[in-house]
């Protein structure tokens, strides 16, 4: 199976090498072996976030455990939730969070984008509460954030705010602190999503855009270096958008230790690109978990 996977070197451009992946984890491509007495499940549940029950989805891994958990915030509005991500990572041998921010999808209250960052935190709030730990057979210690798009944006700022997170894959992010410089591709983004909320209660595509404008200096994603700099960072980047921003993030962390960059020749929701971005995951999933054992002994 080939892949048109380029990795990203960290000089003064982003430059592509290595040839394709040849080969893609067990945990992408086949179903593991059952276990009888500890089987995966998909439990539905709720997440409490200022005064709301977010409908949620706890993929649980199979085994007796303790298990890394990834949390993984959608896009906005999250058509694409990532659900074939999810499955190989539990696959791999991690739980898995999925909710729906306030104000999506049916869930209770008004969306804003300060209110599902607040979201992501009472997110992780809830999986190291000692009753989710216990239920849900986790280790607090090796809980990590993935996220795509707004979800990218999310999963980074929680990360960059929280130093218990253990690491943090970025998917091509929109940088919010800066989606209003330039008015060509604003007014792109604005067009796009004013088609996109359908999903979306209590906000307007323009009333988003204004609140990234009162929130340009601290949802400035490069301004989050130094504070994700100690751990581990998986950057993610497609050919979108999103892409100079991505570049401009992985500049300001060139030079940290556990940084690791990926480009993929692909669209944004990485359409004909699916096994080679959960190989990407799964793969980086694998050095996180090997690294924290080592660190262990």
């Amino acid at each position: 199976m080939h892949t048109q996977i380029r990795s990203i070197l960290f000089s003064a451009f982003w430059a592509a090498v290595s040839p394709a992946v040849a080969a893609s984890p067990a945990a992408v491509i086949a179903d593991p072996a059952g276990d009888a007495k500890f089987p995966p499940s998909l439990a539905q549940t709720t997440v409490p976030s200022h005064g709301v029950e977010m409908d949620a989805w706890f993929y649980q891994a199979a085994g007796p455990g303790p298990h890394g958990t990834v949390l993984l915030p959608h896009g906005l509005p999250g058509y694409e939730s990532n659900g074939d991500l999810a499955q190989s990572i539990r696959r791999a041998g991690w739980n898995v969070l999925m909710f729906n921010y306030r104000g999506t999808w049916g869930t209770g209250g008004n969306f804003s984008i300060s209110s599902a960052m607040d979201d992501v935190a009472a997110a992780v709030r809830f999986l190291r509460a000692p009753a989710t730990i216990a239920k849900y057979r986790l280790d607090p210690r090796r809980l990590v954030t993935i996220g795509h798009s707004f979800g990218g944006f999310a999963a980074g700022y929680e990360a960059s705010r929280d130093k218990g997170i253990a690491g943090v894959a970025v998917i091509t992010a929109p940088n919010l602190g800066k989606i209003n410089d330039d008015p060509k591709e604003r007014a792109t983004r604005l067009e796009r999503w004013g088609t996109q909320l359908h999903p979306v209660h209590g906000t307007t595509a323009a009333a988003l855009f204004a609140e990234a404008a009162r929130h340009e200096m601290d949802w400035n994603y490069v301004r989050w270096a130094d504070a994700l700099r100690s751990r581990p960072v998986l950057l993610i980047a497609a050919h979108d958008q999103n892409r100079k921003d991505m570049q401009a993030l992985a500049t300001a962390l060139n030079g940290a230790p556990l940084l690791e960059s990926r480009y993929v020749q692909t669209d944004h929701s990485f359409s004909d690109h699916r096994i080679a971005l959960q190989t990407i995951v799964i793969e980086w999933l694998g050095r996180l978990a090997r690294r924290r054992t080592a660190d262990e002994r």
